[in-house]
């Protein structure tokens, strides 16, 4: 198994997202199928406590890239 961050082929399609907060600390990480839906589940679905400011997805290489702005 492969160490938590480190990249693993999708067999499935979906990729792994993290949500940080406003100080870069990880509130939670979750699969989904695109950034559409990362980028809606972080500023709808999430209760507001969380305060997510930033959504990032972890590339092809292992690297934790930007997903881009959160609308809403």
């Amino acid at each position: 198994m492969a160490a938590k961050g480190q990249a693993i082929p999708s067999l499935t399609g979906v990729t792994l997202y993290r949500f940080l907060d406003a100080m870069g600390d990880v509130v939670d990480e979750r699969q989904f199928a695109d950034h559409a839906a990362a980028l809606t589940w972080a500023t709808e679905d999430v209760a507001e406590d969380n305060e997510i400011q930033r959504v990032e997805f972890l590339g092809p290489e292992g690297d934790w890239r930007w997903a881009g702005p959160l609308l809403g």
